[in-house]
């Protein structure tokens, strides 16, 4: 008996070297149909992983090649099995807690070849970003067209959701089986509006400068950049916040205005109000602010 076989690995996701650890063979005793089944464990020469291998050989259907050898049609089985679809979406974990329970669910189904519940589980993925969202409507299709007039998606995107609602209404409501091929796809289109929705940011965000729209994401910066300057110094908030300040997309005044309301109510202590007064060699009065 040979020792090792070629075969698929679910942890190195491809064909490998396997050690062979245990080997039984069965023979067809069907006198109208003649196959045999070899059943294995095998263990991956590179991981290590162990799985089981069922190799059915359909003898009936063998057929000659060029060199008159009759060749058997072969079927392998591994298990567990190869997987359709492997999660590529990163720091899934941040994702609302519905909507990460309801992808992860279609993932399983499609895996497990449950195609009409892949399809209804992509169409409920869509639900779940609309109740989180807090999108209204009677029903999906106005909940979609909402998507756009919110501006959480384009109109390109909502044309891809309307075809994953197609798919999902004619698996619940018709029993069909969608295509492998269409459900590929629509992982895709899932998986591009999960990351654009949710994910994009949180994982740029300390690779790359965003503009910043937000009160508190304002002040995350300001706690990055103060602790460039001695205490006692006096200063306006663009020297602060340097190079940074294109960071607030041309709203520094509407963040100064709020930052002066939180600094006298005593929400915000690592500045005090300071002078208004020029700064450097600009004849422009600034409103500076004291490093506490």
């Amino acid at each position: 008996m040979s020792k090792r076989t070629k075969s698929y690995c679910i942890r190195c996701n491809h064909r490998t070297n396997h050690n062979i650890l245990f080997k039984h063979s069965i023979r067809s005793d069907n006198e109208d149909y003649d196959y045999a089944i070899d059943y294995m464990t095998v263990e991956c020469m590179g991981c290590e992983t162990v799985s089981f291998r069922e190799k059915f050989i359909d003898i009936d259907s063998a057929y000659p090649d060029q060199n008159g050898e009759w060749i058997p049609d072969i079927t392998v089985e591994t298990y567990p099995k190869k997987l359709r679809a492997t999660r590529k979406l990163k720091n899934i974990h941040i994702l609302p807690k519905r909507i990460k329970i309801v992808y992860e669910e279609a993932i399983k189904a499609y895996n497990a070849d449950c195609f009409i519940l892949t399809g209804v589980a992509f169409r409920a993925v869509i639900e779940a970003i609309c109740l989180e969202k807090e999108i209204a409507g009677r029903n999906l299709e106005k909940k979609i067209n909402a998507l756009v007039r919110n501006k959480l998606i384009t109109e390109k995107e909502s044309k891809r959701l309307h075809s994953i609602r197609f798919i999902g209404n004619d698996s619940v409501h018709e029993m069909k089986v969608p295509k492998e091929e269409s459900l590929s796809i629509v992982l895709n289109i899932i998986e591009h509006l999960l990351n654009n929705l949710y994910l994009i940011d949180y994982n740029s965000k300390n690779y790359l400068e965003t503009v910043i729209d937000q009160f508190t994401e304002f002040t995350e910066l300001l706690s990055y950049t103060i602790p460039k300057f001695e205490s006692g110094e006096e200063i306006p908030l663009a020297k602060i916040l340097g190079k940074k300040v294109r960071r607030l997309n041309g709203r520094i005044s509407d963040f100064e205005n709020e930052l002066i309301s939180k600094i006298n109510s005593g929400d915000y202590d690592l500045l005090k109000i300071g002078k208004i007064d020029t700064y450097g060699e600009s004849t422009s009065q600034f409103q500076h602010f004291k490093i506490k």
